[in-house]
């Protein structure tokens, strides 16, 4: 405990030591001499009326390039107590390896008072490590200032100097600068002294403001100032890289090829160094035994071996640590890691650079002047197979092959190459997708569900689940999936610990498997005691179905554009089910989404697919995006419904699976056909057209005919008997509410009735080769299409028939009987070979059975 106690102590005192020692780079000074004066307004009713905790009355930026000198001067008034407890201290951050901090006034204005608060004593000086949660250690020092007596309706004024600019840039200079804010702001004031003959631009963005330009003997004065800046009101959920705001941007770079051999100067290693990485990376490459191609185990080493931790103070915001000694304490930031993957790939012919990118604002990058503020992070990338390829170094966890490492779009990139004159631009990425498969088993109606879940990651999803899974323990994420899906089931608990697949090398996917049960899965209706139901509810598509809601929205709404979800729901049902058949799709240029429900076997699948395809919904898109989801929200919950008492009366009735009023139905309309053919059958006769010694068997053509018109009954037939028909099943969907489903059902009975019956009788005047055939053949034909047509008409309006939207297949029966009736009915009209076949009357037999008897009568008659 003593010595717990005494290191305690001992850093305290270096704490207090170096708090002692940065203290003497922060001086009191009077405003400089090079500095235009510029007056804060007191008060700004309008701009008060905003009801803000407090107003900017002025802010004002100079900066001396001669001296490299950075003036700041600020005023601000305070409206509330929020504004009290939010503005009465403040910190001014400098970089101690080369500025200095002077501070010039720190007033408090009260009435006619003026009460100087500037008392270098009660300045804390601290390091202040705000990056420290990212792993980054940036080494600048924050001024701390805590005002005392701080009252609503004070006047704040304060205004420093910082003395030196980065030497990383070489004596080039470049800021960006806003010229509205999104808090109201009554002054805004800008001023640049350059010198003479030294390149200095100046871009605007959201307006078309004009500097006031002064030629001096020794410089040029640029002043840029908004004395009425509008206030800026982002919507809630605004992309990040969106900026409304006027804002400007100067550079003393001429173009990206200045910025890029800039910075490349500190990329640059010895030959003797460059050797000892090759000898590294040899090692590296023949202690993996899974992949031929030495960039997947260069990659993974410096991603996964190297740890994370930046030092950004100095030359180092922008200048990385020498290769060789990053391979050795294994940690580094971003450029860091860059430079050490650059040199290992290098050191096997791959032609690779750091290349700068911006990890938000990356696709605005093109639109800036050439400045290395532009971006904030380092990347790596390599060119193979004619092919411009990108590696993060700083993403662990990562898996496929060389081709398939994700890397994030980050718009545009500037190559660190002394051949580099232009950004490079990223092609969006593969994502990667989630696939969900949720299996309900229902043991017992009523009863306790199983519930199975099989998650499979790939691609970019995959490396972020299994950073998840190494970042933390299998009860944490047991938990917190169990905690996810109890949004939907209450008393849901788990029954089986899960457990995880990875498959890193190639495939790159990562597969979770979950166990559950659902005790009180079934419900009662309110309103109906007999009825329960069950819900089966689309939970990962929640968060992307309910967009927010914004009034008149001015602001483009952020899309995760990476969001890619098959999400599979499967129940399996311990008895038969009757379930509508149902497919929408949505009609959005956003975001793509399917649902689809069917049913075979005691086994429903429910599929719904969304996508995002875009980053973005611009503002004028927004409401018809909203109407969009709303519709397709419609489809995020499914429900089982099960009526106790209709099934304990057909459980009690031994024959409740035969529907007697189908097969009655079926029975009356064949039997009515069948004596309505019986009476054509003897009653209609055409007299025969051929000649006495023309006449034919069957045959030629005929014989597919006599085929088709035998294996007819049996097609009829089949369907009606496999479809159960005759089961009271389809009963069921009309207590459900479906009737035209249940409609079509009958119209298929009595078609079906009235073909198998006709069909027969075709069948019986062919092979007897009546001379009616050929027309009662024809008008099979043309009834068999008639009756098709309007089956699959009506089909097609209804949603519950077909899982998909109208297409070929739909309308194939249709086709064949219409060709059908396109070959054989023109061949039954002129075909020789029919007219000479069928002869045959009914009347001409009768007569000749008629004479036969006569003529055997006449030869047994006795003789007189």
């Amino acid at each position: 405990m003593k010595r717990l106690q005494s290191i305690c102590t001992l850093f305290a005192c270096l704490w207090l030591c170096a708090i002692s020692a940065q203290s003497d780079q922060v001086f009191q000074s009077k405003t400089p001499d090079w500095v235009t004066p510029i007056q804060a307004k007191l008060s700004s009713e309008k701009k008060e009326l905003d009801n803000s905790p407090f107003l900017y009355l002025l802010v004002d930026a100079q900066f001396n390039l001669i001296e490299e000198k950075a003036y700041r001067h600020l005023a601000f008034k305070i409206l509330n107590n929020d504004g009290v407890q939010e503005m009465s201290d403040f910190t001014i951050e400098f970089d101690p390896d080369y500025q200095s901090l002077f501070l010039h006034k720190i007033n408090i204005y009260r009435d006619d008072q003026v009460i100087d608060q500037l008392d270098l004593n009660r300045i804390k000086t601290v390091q202040r490590e705000t990056n420290l949660e990212r792993h980054l250690y940036d080494g600048s020092l924050s001024a701390l200032f805590n005002l005392t007596d701080v009252r609503v309706g004070d006047i704040i004024e304060y205004s420093y100097t910082r003395k030196g600019f980065n030497p990383v840039h070489n004596g080039i200079f470049s800021t960006e600068e806003y010229l509205e804010y999104s808090l109201p702001v009554v002054n805004i004031h800008g001023r640049y002294l350059v010198p003479k003959n030294k390149d200095f631009e100046i871009k605007f963005f959201n307006g078309t403001d004009k500097p006031e330009i002064t030629e001096h003997p020794n410089y040029t004065e640029y002043v840029i100032k908004n004395n009425n800046p509008k206030t800026t009101v982002y919507d809630s959920n605004t992309p990040v890289w969106y900026d409304a705001s006027k804002s400007y941007q100067v550079s003393q770079f001429t173009s990206w090829n200045d910025v890029a051999k800039n910075y490349n100067q500190y990329y640059q290693i010895s030959v003797s160094d460059r050797k000892w990485l090759r000898a590294k990376a040899k090692e590296i490459i023949e202690a993996d035994t899974v992949f031929d191609d030495p960039i997947v185990p260069l990659t993974r080493f410096v991603q996964d071996k190297i740890r994370y931790l930046g030092f950004e103070n100095g030359l180092s915001s922008h200048k990385p640590s020498n290769p060789k000694e990053i391979f050795n304490r294994r940690y580094g930031d971003c450029k860091d890691k860059s430079f050490l993957l650059s040199e290992l790939l290098k050191a096997y012919n791959i032609d690779a650079h750091p290349i700068l990118v911006n990890s938000t604002f990356g696709n605005t990058v093109n639109k800036d002047l050439p400045s290395p503020n532009s971006f904030d992070h380092c990347i790596v990338q390599y060119h193979r197979f004619n092919k411009d390829y990108f590696i993060d170094p700083t993403i662990n966890n990562q898996g496929g092959n060389a081709e398939a490492i994700f890397a994030p779009d980050y718009g545009y990139g500037l190559i660190l190459d002394e051949g580099t004159t232009t950004l490079t631009k990223f092609e969006k990425p593969d994502y990667g997708k989630t696939n969900i498969t949720e299996t309900f088993i229902i043991d017992s109606i009523g009863g306790p569900t199983r519930l199975r879940v099989e998650t499979v990651y790939s691609g970019y999803k995959a490396d972020i689940t299994r950073a998840e899974f190494n970042g933390n323990g299998i009860s944490s994420i047991q938990k917190s999936y169990l905690d996810f899906y109890s949004l939907a089931y209450a008393d849901i608990e788990v029954s089986e610990e899960l457990y995880f697949k990875d498959e890193r090398d190639q495939k790159n996917t990562f597969t979770v498997y979950e166990e559950y049960r659902i005790p009180n899965h079934w419900t009662e209706m309110p309103d109906d005691p007999s009825q329960i139901y069950s819900e089966y509810y689309a939970l990962a598509i929640d968060n992307f179905m309910f967009p927010q809601k914004t009034a008149k929205r001015k602001s483009p709404y952020y899309i995760n554009e990476s969001t890619n979800i098959d999400y599979n729901i499967v129940i399996f049902t311990p008895e038969k089910w009757e379930v509508n058949t149902e497919y929408y799709k949505s009609d959005n240029p956003y975001f793509e989404y399917t649902y689809q429900s069917k049913y075979s076997n005691a086994r429903i699948d429910i599929t719904h697919k969304y996508k995002a395809l875009s980053d973005h919904v611009p503002a004028k898109d927004y409401s018809e995006f909203l109407k969009a989801h709303e519709k397709a929200s419609e489809n995020i919950s499914y429900y089982l419904t099960y009526n106790k008492s209709l099934a304990e009366s057909y459980a009690n009735n031994d024959d409740s699976d035969l529907s007697w009023f189908a097969l009655f139905l079926f029975l009356v309309v064949f039997t009515g056909v069948g004596f309505l053919c019986r009476l054509i059958y003897t009653n209609y006769d055409i007299p025969s057209k051929a000649h006495p010694d023309d006449h034919r068997p069957i045959g030629g053509w005929l014989i597919l005919i006599a085929i088709g018109l035998c294996l007819s009954p049996l097609l009829t037939l089949s369907p009606m008997i496999n479809n159960e028909y005759f089961t009271s099943d389809y009963l069921l969907l009309w207590s459900n509410g479906n009737k035209a489903l249940v409609g079509l059902v009958f119209f298929e009975i009595l078609f079906n009735a009235i073909s198998l019956a006709f069909n027969i009788f075709i069948l019986i005047i062919f092979f007897k080769r009546r001379t009616i055939a050929p027309r009662l053949i024809i008008a099979f034909y043309v009834f068999n299409f008639i009756g098709v047509s309007l089956d699959t008409l009506a089909a097609s309006f209804i949603p519950s028939v077909y899982a998909t939207a109208p297409g070929p297949d739909l309308y194939k029966e249709v086709f064949k009987s219409l060709i059908a009736c396109i070959i054989w009915i023109p061949y039954f009209i002129y075909s020789e070979r029919v007219k000479d076949t069928f002869v045959n009357t009914y009347k001409k037999k009768n007569t000749e059975k008629g004479n036969a008897e006569n003529m055997n009568f006449l030869e047994n008659k006795p003789s007189v």
